[in-house]
């Protein structure tokens, strides 16, 4: 079964992705893992338009210039950065129609981050897919 099923196979993706506390494996640069993303969502059924944002300590990668946008927080800064994200997945749901898919690329999900995801879900035409590190691609 496709994890983008039905309409969720074209809809447009938002993927907001935590590069601090799901690093950039060293044996990769920063391009070839955008590269993996957009591979890895396309054998699972999607074949629409993605948008990914990165959030985190940028430096020493060197991200591609199209396809991505950086939010550089200094290493620590977790309750900001994840406060950012936050803020940018309402206001790219409020952004972007019915049907479409928020994929979260973070180690730990926050109740704040569950209680969006739900309200989200129970409120629009949302699909939500969280990738843990080790996970492999998951369903919320």
């Amino acid at each position: 079964m496709s994890a983008f099923p039905g309409d969720y196979a074209a809809a447009e993706t938002g993927i907001f992705w935590d590069i601090e506390d799901c690093k950039i494996d060293v044996d990769l640069n920063a391009s070839q893992v955008l590269q993996n993303i957009k591979l890895t969502i396309s054998r699972a059924g999607h074949h629409g338009t993605v948008s990914i944002r990165a959030y985190g300590d940028m430096t020493g990668h060197e991200f591609p210039s199209e396809g991505i946008k950086l939010n550089h927080f200094p290493a620590g800064e977790r309750y900001a950065r994840h406060s950012k994200m936050l803020e940018d997945i309402i206001a790219w749901s409020a952004e972007h129609p019915q049907p479409s898919n928020l994929m979260l690329i973070m180690k730990d999900t926050s109740p704040d981050f569950i209680e969006v995801v739900q309200l989200l879900k129970s409120k629009k035409n949302y699909m939500f897919h969280i990738v843990q590190p080790g996970s492999g691609f998951g369903r919320a």
